[in-house]
């Protein structure tokens, strides 16, 4: 039987220096379809982790709630939770600290006195266009040793995946 192994990468200056990760991947099983596609999600999120830690260590889930509130949608905290698929708690604490860094900003709506609607900041949408920055340095890193084509068919065939999944009956 084949052991797991256990890599420890070092990424160079061009992509952050000194960032370093672990992962562990059983050969064995990097053939199967679900091993592959969660462990590429692990390690991509690993990736965008480390390389978020200079943007006032911002996570994914994080740079979503900005992305959604910067294509103009109003929306209040309980909304925008079930919208990305993060519990109650969870969305208050990422609000939390996205409006202490002047990120985003409640105000009371006006419909509904016990609901905060939220929206973008400048300060927001300035960190996001470098989110934006890094998003493409770590896909640039990810898709290296990929044809053009290659990178073309996985982009374009992951969403429409994940569509077919949400749609299952």
């Amino acid at each position: 039987m084949s052991k797991k192994v256990t890599k420890t990468k070092k990424l160079d200056a061009q992509f952050g220096g000194d960032i370093n990760y672990e992962t562990t991947v059983h050969p064995g099983l990097k053939n199967f379809f679900g091993y592959s596609l969660y462990k590429a999600g692990v390690i991509y999120r690993e990736l965008s982790v480390l390389r978020h830690a200079h943007l006032h260590n911002l996570n994914n889930p994080e740079c979503g709630v900005l992305y959604v509130l910067s294509t103009g949608a109003v929306t209040n905290q309980l909304t925008l939770g079930q919208d990305l698929g993060i519990d109650k708690a969870t969305i208050v604490k990422i609000i939390d600290k996205l409006e202490h860094l002047n990120f985003v900003k409640r105000e009371v709506d006006p419909t509904d006195r016990r609901a905060k609607l939220l929206s973008i900041t400048p300060k927001g949408k300035k960190i996001l266009d470098k989110i934006a920055t890094v998003k493409a340095e770590v896909e640039e890193l990810i898709f290296k040793d990929f044809s053009k084509e290659e990178k073309q068919q996985l982009t374009t065939l992951l969403p429409k995946l994940l569509e077919v999944l949400i749609n299952l009956k």
